[in-house]
């Protein structure tokens, strides 16, 4: 199945949706490059990446990616983007070195920041840098050095033109009222409201309700959208961005992919090589952790991502409904039951003179069984000063 992102992507500028004079300002500082670095920002899913690799096609320029995610030590920079910006491109008359997602960096990312500027005041080549909003304290060196290009949210008139041209070519039966609420729906994320189209074609029929269930996008990505990017695609670069533009965490992200992928694999190998790739990008999540190697996080997304996509042997072509991950039920019950059990403890160890970890393994399990008898339940309740909760607990 192809993602209708990738399958309507802008092809050349005029395919672009809003945004004419930001892009035409693009346009300009990066066919006369003065050595201050283009730093473009606006809300996820307005056409900011898209915009520079048209622009790049436009003027036969190379584009040199580095994800501000993934790379955030100097050393990395240095290896991926250092001999980019001295060597000849040999297929084009000039090159583009793009930093994207800067948003991912932090205070604490000092080594980023000096090599991107080290790399601006070097390079002959167009630096051009994405963010989705300018308000992150660790952009202020860089912003210094750049020239600043906004990118707006799309009209919900400019999303329903374009919206109205794919049903049409892609014969989705929705009635004129509900593809309008999806563009408005939208907030301006025309690459949200093109994938909450081809979710929504998935039905015979669809409804209000259907829209409904969307809710706000708040100009993120659905966690449903980056599970098809991943179980619906054999392609690494469709499968690799999927991770990108969403507002859950990695480890929610993780427990996601998790419960969902036997929804999607159905066969034994394909089953195991996905939980395999699964593992090992944990693997590289817990050393991220532990020993705060964010030069893991590449490592961890391209498992989680790629990994996950390659796994099958080919695509699957039913629907599969993803579900959010039960363990994160179970880890609160969990923790509900630990948080009363030690409250519990403490209560006692204020008059019994012990230690709540003694407590809580050898005397609160034969509590439990004590409270069975309710004459000793009120008196015991009564002498340790116990709440309605914690009586409850003990009584289950």
């Amino acid at each position: 199945m192809e993602l209708w992102t990738e399958k309507y992507r802008p092809k050349k500028g005029n395919d672009i949706i809003g945004n004419k004079e930001a892009l035409s300002e693009l346009r300009r500082h990066t066919s006369n490059y003065k050595k201050r670095a283009i730093l473009i920002y606006g809300p996820s899913g307005v056409g900011k990446t898209i915009a520079v690799k048209v622009i790049a096609d436009e003027l036969n320029y190379e584009v040199i990616e580095l994800n501000a995610s993934d790379a955030r030590d100097e050393k990395n920079i240095n290896s991926i983007l250092g001999e980019a910006v001295k060597q000849r491109s040999l297929f084009s008359k000039g090159k583009i070195i793009l930093v994207d997602e800067l948003d991912g960096i932090n205070r604490k990312d000092r080594g980023f920041v000096k090599a991107i500027i080290s790399l601006i005041e070097k390079s002959s080549y167009p630096v051009v840098m994405i963010a989705n909003e300018l308000e992150n304290p660790a952009l202020s060196q860089l912003k210094r050095k750049s020239i600043a290009i906004k990118f707006e949210p799309i009209s919900a008139a400019e999303t329903y033109n374009l919206l109205s041209k794919i049903a049409k070519h892609e014969s989705v039966n929705m009635e004129e009222s509900l593809l309008k609420t999806l563009s408005y729906l939208s907030g301006g994320d025309i690459r949200g409201a093109i994938t909450d189209l081809q979710l929504l074609s998935f039905s015979k029929e669809i409804k209000k309700a259907d829209l409904d269930s969307l809710g706000s996008r708040n100009k993120l990505e659905l966690i449903s959208s980056a599970l098809i990017k991943i179980f619906k695609s054999s392609d690494m670069n469709i499968a690799s961005s999927a991770l990108s533009n969403i507002s859950e965490d990695i480890d929610e992200c993780f427990m996601w992919l998790d419960e969902n992928i036997p929804c999607e694999y159905k066969k034994p190998g394909d089953l195991a090589r996905a939980y395999d790739a699964l593992s090992i990008a944990d693997v590289y999540r817990g050393k991220i952790i532990k020993r705060q190697h964010w030069r893991f996080l590449v490592y961890a997304n391209s498992f989680a991502t790629s990994g996950i996509a390659l796994a099958k042997k080919q695509k699957y072509s039913h629907i599969a409904k993803y579900n959010r991950s039960s363990r994160i039920l179970n880890m609160w019950i969990a923790k509900s039951r630990f948080m009363q059990r030690k409250k519990i403890a403490e209560k006692l160890s204020a008059k019994m003179h012990a230690s709540k970890k003694e407590l809580i393994k050898n005397s609160i399990p034969y509590l439990k069984i004590i409270f069975k008898n309710k004459k000793m339940a009120n008196e015991i309740a009564g002498e340790y000063d116990l709440s309605s909760e914690e009586i409850n607990w003990l009584n289950k």
